[in-house]
């Protein structure tokens, strides 16, 4: 499947410039991941959203500052309320009725509240800090993406371009075989099918190449995107296979430590997040306490004219205590509470199927990583084997005991052996790859 898919990503854009060679940048895997976290946009959001996290962290906390209130009213009353006063004071039975004040009429006030107890706020103060945590290890696990897609784009880089290195390879043995094959034709040695056979070969291998160099423009450019270069610009991976697994002891040893993952940080980061503001609801029943002071002046006018020199100020001012208990609200608290133990739940489900996956994926990814190990020392066995009947087979067609069909067959075989070969080198980097990720260590490929 993995196969397949490379060969219509390779065949997938055959519009796509080849990219000059002249001063090429041939960039390590360590410079190439420092580039795409350097300018992963992906990368950049985590950060711009772990500081807005702190502006909302601060707001959280002004809850406990000082609240100040500063009102102006002015009022026009073009009708002013009427009062009842009771009649006795004036020598009637009943009431009577009276109109207060001017219509227009000019107030301000300063109120001042400060908390004084709050349980519920105090119990959030955590959230701060948990919530804080959360954020660096999504911004920790953006960053293990970017170093992974980075380097699968990276192997698959290099493995088309040693691909192509294996077609030219096989291209100019095949060139030299048909300037051999047009001597036996000029002599009588060698047949017409001969030649055309060899031109059909040949025909073969320039359409692997034009489809191995349009996969290889396309990487290019994926590869550059990643990592925040032009897309013009003249960036490619740099070539070191000459010993593709010696560091295989290496990736054999690792261990996995599921609970040190970052999908379980964050899932034990959001247990605790769940712990906190259960705490903190359950708090909503304890009474709270604040201090208030407050005063204003009000002024009350026959017209607009605000300077009147009969204009009357009145003012007033209290200071005290306020307290609120909660006694019935429609069970809200309840409900609340009971959703955040059933994702409490949920959250511990998570963990223990999340330990789970990570066992299954390490163990799975560790046997790939040992079956893909002993396919490429086969290969390796192979590739020299399929050369050393090539070189015979050319022996002996040039002195004329070997058919044509056979060096071909022959000849085919090595190029066969040599694409498994370096498919088979790949195979084996992205199994580590895929170990790595699985492990949680795709730092040390940096």
């Amino acid at each position: 499947m993995k196969r397949h898919l490379f060969v219509l990503f390779c065949m997938a854009a055959g519009s796509f410039p080849a990219v000059r060679a002249q001063n090429v940048h041939f960039a390590t895997l360590g410079e190439s991941l420092q580039l795409a976290l350097d300018n992963s946009a992906q990368i950049q959001k985590s950060r711009i959203d772990r500081q807005a996290l702190e502006q909302r962290i601060k707001e959280g906390r002004s809850a406990a500052l000082p609240r100040v209130h500063l009102g102006m009213n002015f009022d026009y009353y073009p009708l002013l309320p009427t009062n009842l006063l009771p009649g006795q004071p004036f020598g009637r039975a009943d009431y009577l009725p009276l109109q207060f004040g001017m219509p227009w009429q000019f107030t301000t006030a300063l109120n001042v509240q400060q908390p004084l107890y709050d349980e519920s706020l105090r119990r959030s103060a955590p959230v701060g800090n948990v919530t804080r945590s959360i954020y660096d290890l999504l911004t920790e696990r953006s960053e293990e993406e970017v170093i992974f897609n980075t380097a699968l784009v990276y192997y698959q880089n290099l493995q088309t371009r040693q691909l192509l290195r294996t077609v030219d390879a096989n291209a100019t043995k095949l060139n030299a075989l048909q300037k051999i094959t047009d001597l036996q034709y000029q002599n009588g040695y060698a047949l017409p099918l001969d030649v055309k056979r060899l031109k059909v070969a040949r025909t073969n291998l320039e359409v692997q190449r034009q489809n191995l160099l349009t996969g290889i423009t396309v990487l290019d450019e994926t590869l550059r995107f990643l990592c925040g270069q032009p897309l013009e610009a003249p960036f490619q991976p740099a070539l070191d296979l000459e010993h593709p697994a010696a560091d295989s002891a290496r990736w054999l040893n690792l261990t996995l430590q599921a609970d040190h993952s970052t999908e379980y940080k964050l899932l034990q980061r959001n247990l605790e997040l769940n712990k906190v503001q259960s705490s903190s609801l359950r708090a909503e029943n304890f009474p709270k306490l604040s201090a208030y002071a407050g005063g204003f002046v009000q002024s009350q006018l026959p017209d607009l004219n605000l300077t009147n020199n009969n204009s009357r100020w009145y003012g007033m001012a209290a200071v005290g205590f306020r307290f609120e208990l909660p006694v019935f609200n429609g069970f809200r608290r309840r409900y609340k509470a009971t959703q955040l133990q059933l994702d409490a739940l949920k959250l511990q489900a998570d963990q223990k199927q999340l330990l789970a996956a990570k066992n299954l994926d390490f163990r799975q990814s560790r046997e790939q990583l040992v079956s893909a190990l002993n396919a490429l020392r086969s290969q390796s066995e192979n590739i020299g084997l399929a050369r050393e009947i090539m070189e015979k087979m050319q022996l002996t067609y040039q002195a004329g005991n070997t058919p044509l069909t056979e060096l071909l067959t022959a000849q085919t075989a090595l190029s066969e052996a040599e694409t498994n070969y370096w498919q088979q080198v790949f195979a084996y980097k992205i199994s580590v790859l895929r170990l790595l990720k699985a492990a949680g260590h795709l730092e040390m490929l940096k």
